[in-house]
C-alpha cells in the first residue's frame, strides 16, 4: 500500500480494512496456532448456529493434533455460553460431525478412562 492507495479492486460502499495479527506472547500459555482455512471457518459459520459457532471456534483455537481434556467448565468460562447451551452446541457439532466419537477410550494422567473425540474443522465424512 503506497501513497494510500489500495492494491485491489473496489466496489461501491465498501470500506478498506488491514488485518494485523502478529503480537508478542503475553504468557506461556498464550501460544500462536495454526492457520486454519478461511473458507472452512466461514462454512462453519454459514452451518452451524451461533453458540455452537462459538464452541467451534473454542475447538479451533488449538493446534492441529492437539490431545486434551474437554472442560465443559472451560469452554463455558472462555466462550461466555450457558451450560444448556454448551450441551445443545456439543449436540450440534456431534450431529453435523465436526465432533467425532471415535468408539475408543484413553487414560488420562490419573488413570481415568475417557472416551475419545476428533474435533474437525470440516464435517468428517465417514473416517474416524
Amino acid at each position: 500500500m503506497s501513497d494510500n492507495k489500495i492494491d485491489f479492486q473496489s466496489v461501491p460502499n465498501q470500506k478498506a480494512f488491514i488485518v494485523y495479527k502478529k503480537r508478542e506472547a503475553k504468557s506461556k500459555t498464550d501460544v500462536r496456532i495454526a492457520d486454519v482455512f478461511k473458507q472452512d471457518i466461514l462454512a462453519a459459520s454459514r452451518d452451524l448456529k451461533d453458540t455452537t459457532f462459538k464452541l467451534y471456534m473454542y475447538f479451533i483455537s488449538n493446534q492441529d493434533g492437539f490431545i486434551g481434556g474437554l472442560s465443559k467448565i472451560d469452554a463455558i468460562a472462555q466462550t461466555g455460553i450457558s451450560e444448556s447451551s454448551y450441551k445443545r452446541a456439543i449436540k450440534e457439532l456431534e450431529e453435523k460431525k465436526y465432533f467425532v466419537y471415535t468408539g475408543q477410550r484413553v487414560k488420562d494422567k490419573q488413570d481415568a478412562s475417557l472416551p475419545l473425540y476428533k474435533f474437525y474443522a470440516i464435517p468428517s465424512v465417514g473416517s474416524n
